[in-house]
């Protein structure tokens, strides 16, 4: 485990505790005794510095940041990770879901040598190219398969991520080369309360401080505004809503082991509309199917999707951004043509707090005009045993047509 420090100049390094003085508490959380610990990683633990300084010298109240993996939570009292990395301790009720809220997107960065000539990293780079590890960093990693193993070095030293003249990094780890824009998925600082944290009444303080326009301001330094609206809109609107959603289920499986210890193993929970909800005790859900290690479900749509103008599906699911992948076919017995290999299921829905995420899919991707029966598949392809949680696998709660008539 390593902790984070900050000089007196400001800089982030990764040496020692870092410890923001208090000279007094709260009154709501007079009674706790010793001071928060909040846990995040490498690429966010640079954006907070500012901020935490700031809700020290309002509050009385004193921080730890300890950097490093969120899981296991090691004591801490809050957590600020990437969606990716807090999805199975909200989903277990390790860290409360109704405490979570984003408060910014980090986007990934390309960093090359002043004066590098345009084109692809992996052309420009003369010698190894320097990721950030951990699970945040999958996507990024994945948009790097074309190069050879030996040629990366995926590291989790922030100091030798910001010193290497070539690296694909969130821009917080950026050295001082020149930052070209990347197409990884930015990530999604997510911060939310440790279920039983030694310090609650503090924890929530802080919380009620980074929701503040104080805090956001001090964040917009290193940090995106979160986004406020909803999904992308449909592209057109069936003419009844009911209708609009997955009517009957067609065929699923889930591996032995989900069927074994998952607690929502129920495939007609995927039919109609999204209606999820998350009830007050861990691990307490209506209205899903979890998948599993590469589970699936097949749905009849009741109705033929159509290749229109831009996406044509969508899939919710809850909590997190567990991938999904995708097949489409016009018979129940396929053939299944695949739409997209696990896909990041992650846009934000209005109305459902930090808690139903969405996913679209375009026919045209597959090079179908039309289809009636869906396969929605399991992406994470994460070990049963190994979440700790009955809700393994990409959560599935409706399947959405946005498209019934031709362009």
């Amino acid at each position: 485990m390593r902790r984070a420090a900050l000089t007196a100049g400001g800089r982030w390094t990764a040496a020692a505790a870092l410890l923001l003085a208090s000279s007094g508490s709260m009154a709501h959380a007079r009674g706790e005794s010793g001071d928060l610990h909040l846990r995040t990683s490498e690429a966010f633990g640079p954006c907070l510095a500012a901020a935490l300084q700031a809700f020290s010298r309002e509050s009385g109240l004193s921080v730890v940041v300890d950097v490093g993996d969120l899981d296991p939570v090691r004591g801490a009292d809050v957590l600020i990770g990437d969606d990716s990395e807090l999805t199975r301790l909200l989903e277990g009720g390790i860290a409360e879901l109704e405490t979570s809220f984003d408060l910014g997107s980090l986007p990934w960065v390309l960093v090359v040598p002043a004066g590098s000539p345009a084109g692809a990293l992996s052309a420009l780079a003369p010698e190894r190219v320097a990721v950030m590890g951990g699970r945040a960093s999958r996507a990024a990693r994945e948009s790097l398969q074309g190069m050879p193993a030996e040629r990366m070095r995926v590291s989790r030293d922030a100091d030798e991520l910001r010193r290497a003249p070539y690296a694909l990094v969130p821009r917080s780890l950026a050295g001082p080369g020149e930052q070209r824009p990347s197409g990884v998925r930015p990530l999604m600082a997510v911060t939310a309360v440790v279920a039983g944290a030694p310090h609650p009444a503090g924890a929530r303080t802080l919380l009620a401080f980074l929701r503040s326009e104080r805090a956001r301001r001090l964040l917009a330094s290193c940090l995106d505004p979160p986004a406020t609206g909803a999904a992308p809109p449909r592209a057109s609107s069936p003419s009844g809503a009911a209708a609009s959603y997955a009517q009957s289920v067609v065929d699923w499986w889930l591996p032995q082991c989900s069927l074994t210890h998952n607690g929502y193993n129920d495939p007609r929970q995927v039919l109609g509309g999204p209606d999820a909800v998350k009830l007050a005790d861990k691990d307490d859900y209506r209205g899903i199917m979890s998948l599993g290690q590469g589970g699936y479900v097949i749905v009849d749509m009741g109705q033929t999707v159509v290749d229109g103008k831009g996406a044509d599906i969508r899939v919710y699911q809850v909590t997190g951004t567990e991938p999904v992948t995708l097949y489409a076919a016009s018979s129940p017995q396929g053939p299944f043509t695949l739409v997209a290999l696990r896909e990041d299921c992650g846009n934000r829905v209005t109305g459902f707090g930090n808690f139903e995420r969405s996913c679209d899919f375009d026919l045209r991707d597959a090079a179908l005009t039309e289809a009636r029966y869906l396969k929605v598949e399991d992406g994470e392809i994460y070990p049963c045993l190994a979440g700790g949680t009955i809700t393994e696998g990409a959560d599935i709660d409706a399947i959405e047509i946005l498209n019934i008539t031709k362009p």
